[in-house]
Parts: structure tokens; C-alpha cells; sequence
């Protein structure tokens, strides 16, 4: 589903390089891993993948990737504590609701998901200082799917101490929600059994979905630097459109006096909120810079990596890798990495009664935010050249109190700290 798309690239990144830097190529090599993560009380995730390389006699390379991944828990749902009072709020489907005990941060107990998702790749020489490549992309949910292609052609110079690469993807992507898609800033209705569609754009027997289209322009350049020096230089601009809210959050609605929970007009009995709303598109831009120094026998890796979006957000990426390779073919990797971005323009932790803007979202992955991210990775070389890996990585994220918080809002924690645990187990074999 769309509300996983942040979850699921950090799932991606930390099972993306299951091997060991530096052994030997191999005809074909097959990279496996399982990953586990849990946020405390929330979210957890197991993570399956396996990767397969092979090597032609004419320098072709041929790659596949299989990923599967399920996703079960609590997730936030955007509304606010009340300070009070239980609140009740409708499932996705329609068909139930969940209810939150007062002071406690609103989750939606009933989020679950699986994914399944295939991509492959064929680089093919062209000339001595080309190599031109192509992929295809698939991942499905019960909710999401998503299609894709992607190009690149790098090119060697300066005796093959400087590679420039061209890159550009394509995304097509249909959402399907539970219940159908909502209508922008729709009151959330009340429970009907057997569910039901009045807020949604058109008929779940009609077919209710939406679809989004992804752009992506890529540059990228390798220097060597020296004999113990590589530079990697990334730019990438990714332009969506389409359908960006997830259909799964919601807005608080309080009164403009007490900060407690607005009823919905005409029904004493209901809070009010509102489901989300995002724009329809977006322009972002990346620019990421990576050193890797050799320093004898360890290795050193410093990254950073700057983004910013026509939303408003701006996010700043800090990374230290440190492999400590102290016995043959034995490593320690710790790492750490550090995390800001500051809020999109219409992140609203609430609205007050009477408020009616374009576009709000509560969805903490909007709002000004850092977190830090600390790990340990041993590795070992085993009989037959085999490769086996264990990461252990704790995050943490944290954000500050909402400017202009009143009433009972003032007394509540509206972005309470979120914590994870990531487990990465990693096996390589080749012939």
C-alpha cells in the first residue's frame, strides 16, 4: 500500500548489498537474505530476497531480483490524542472500527500487508568504455501496483579512472485501496456493516482506483582518486504525478477554543476527521556524494546525501561506515547515520473547526523530523568462498512538540519518539 512506500524503501536499502566488497567475480552469484524489523508497539516486517548475477562469456550481465515481504501491526493514523476521551474511528474497509484509549496516540490496529516484487537486468558492452543496460520492474500488493523500466549507459574515460553515467526510469503505479479511494478532505463515516462507499470517489463495483506515474533523470560520475580513493557523485531528479495521498491517513478536526476532539455536524455522538490530501504533483531532486578511502587493511566509507522537494521538505543524509577487517576473510562494519528534514508545507498536526484548506496531512513522515540510525555488521568468508553476514541496527526518530499547540492538545505528546529494531542475515554463494 502507499502508506509502506518509506518503510519498504528502508527495507530495500538495508537488504540491497548482502555480500562482501571485494571477492573475486564469479560466473554466477547468488546473493540471499532475511530481514526483520519491529518498531516497538507498531509496525514489524519480515523481508525476504534473493539476488541472482550472472556473468556471460562476451561480458553480458544478467541479473534478478525476487522480494518478498509482509507487514503486520499497528500504524499511525494521523489523528490526535484526546486528552478526555476513548475515540472510535471506521476501518479502511468500512466494515469495523478501532478504538484508542485516551492520552495514547491514535494506530490503526488492523494494518497488514504483503508484497511481492520481481525485477531483472541486462547490461550488454558496447565498444571497450560502454556498457548500456536495461530492467523491468513489478511489485504487487493486495492495494498497489506498481510497474516500471529503467535504462542507463556508463561511460569510461581518463583511462578508466573516471565512469559517467546516464540514468532514466519510469513508474506506473495503481492504488486500489480498501473501501476504494477516499474523496479529498471527506469527513471519515461512521462504521456500516457491510461497509460502505459514500465518501469515496466512485463505486468499489465500479472499480474505484487511482494511478500515479513516476520520472526519473539520473547522472552519476566515478572518479579514482588514487590508488586507495574512489568518489561517487549522484544526481537524480524525479518528477510524480498523479495520485500522492495515502488513502489509509487522516486529519483531527478540534475545537478552535479547548483543543478536544470537533464533533461532526449533526452527530454529537462522532468526532470529525477529515481524510487526507496531498497535491497531485511533485518535482524532487537529489544530489548524493560517497568516499571510499582504503586504509591498508580497513576500509572507510563517508556519505552524504542532500534532497528537497516542491513540497517544501528538505532532508539532509549523513553516513560513516567503518569496516574492520581483523582476520582473514572476517570483518566488523559499524555504522552510523544521521537523518533531518524539515516539514512539507501542508503538514497540519490538526485543524481547527471551520478550517477548510486544499490540501492537509498529519502523516509524521511530512513533519520536521531527525533520526538517528546506529549498526554493527560482522561478516566471514566460509570454506568454498561462500559469504555469510549478520546486521544489527537500532533507529530512532524523534521530532519536536507542533508550534501552537493549545488547549488539551498542550498536554498531549503529538510526536512521540519512534524507535526499530532491523535484523539482517546475509548469504553469498557463487560458481
Amino acid at each position: 500500500m502507499a502508506a509502506t512506500d518509506k518503510l519498504r524503501a528502508s527495507l530495500a536499502t538495508a537488504c540491497g548489498l548482502l555480500g562482501v566488497a571485494g571477492v573475486k567475480a564469479q560466473a554466477t552469484e547468488v546473493q540471499s537474505g532475511v530481514l526483520g524489523y519491529h518498531e516497538p508497539g507498531r509496525v514489524s516486517a519480515v523481508e525476504l530476497l534473493s539476488d541472482v548475477k550472472h556473468e556471460f562469456a562476451g561480458g553480458q550481465v544478467g541479473t534478478i531480483r525476487l522480494v518478498y515481504d509482509a507487514l503486520t501491526g499497528s500504524s499511525a493514523s494521523g489523528a490526535v490524542p484526546a486528552l478526555q476521551k476513548t475515540q472510535t474511528f471506521t476501518s479502511p474497509s468500512g466494515n469495523g472500527s478501532y478504538s484508542t484509549e485516551p492520552g495514547l496516540t491514535p494506530l490503526d490496529n488492523t494494518f497488514h500487508d504483503t508484497r511481492v516484487a520481481v525485477s531483472g537486468g541486462f547490461s550488454l558492452p558496447w565498444g571497450r568504455l560502454t556498457m548500456a543496460s536495461l530492467g523491468l520492474y513489478g511489485s504487487f500488493e493486495h492495494d498497489y501496483t506498481s510497474l516500471g523500466a529503467n535504462a542507463s549507459l556508463a561511460r569510461e574515460f581518463n583511462h578508466k579512472n573516471t565512469t559517467v553515467t546516464l540514468r532514466a526510469a519510469r513508474f506506473e503505479d495503481t492504488i486500489n485501496p480498501e473501501g476504494g479511494v477516499p474523496m479529498a478532505m471527506a469527513a471519515m463515516p461512521a462504521p456500516v456493516p457491510g461497509g460502505g462507499d459514500d465518501d469515496k470517489r466512485a463505486d468499489d463495483d465500479e472499480g474505484s482506483d487511482a494511478t500515479k506515474s513516476v520520472t526519473d533523470l539520473g547522472l552519476g560520475l566515478t572518479q579514482v582518486l588514487g590508488r586507495r580513493t574512489v568518489l561517487n557523485l549522484n544526481y537524480t531528479n524525479s518528477r510524480v504525478a498523479g495520485y500522492q495521498t495515502d488513502p489509509y491517513k487522516i486529519v483531527s478536526v478540534v475545537d478552535g477554543v479547548t483543543g478536544a476532539p470537533a464533533p461532526v455536524s449533526g452527530d454529537p455522538t462522532r468526532d470529525l476527521y477529515l481524510y487526507e490530501s496531498r497535491p497531485d504533483n511533485r518535482v524532487k531532486n537529489a544530489i548524493a556524494a560517497e568516499l571510499i578511502r582504503s586504509l591498508g587493511r580497513d576500509v572507510v566509507t563517508l556519505s552524504y546525501r542532500y534532497f528537497d522537494d516542491d513540497w517544501g521538505i528538505t532532508s539532509h543524509t549523513g553516513e560513516l561506515h567503518y569496516r574492520l577487517n581483523f582476520a582473514k576473510g572476517r570483518y566488523f562494519q559499524p555504522n552510523v547515520r544521521w537523518y533531518h528534514q524539515t516539514e512539507a508545507d501542508f503538514y497540519r498536526r490538526w485543524l481547527v473547526e471551520g478550517e477548510a484548506p486544499a490540501y492537509a496531512s498529519a502523516d509524521y513522515r511530512l513533519g520536521d523530523m531527525t533520526a538517528m540510525t546506529y549498526g554493527l555488521k560482522y561478516g566471514t568468508t566460509l570454506k568454498g568462498g561462500q559469504e555469510l553476514s549478520l546486521r544489527v541496527e537500532y533507529y530512532a526518530q524523534s521530532g519536536d512538540q507542533p508550534a501552537g499547540a493549545f488547549g488539551d492538545l498542550a498536554e498531549l505528546d503529538l510526536f512521540p519518539t519512534v524507535d526499530a529494531w532491523i535484523v539482517n542475515v546475509g548469504y553469498t554463494f557463487g560458481k
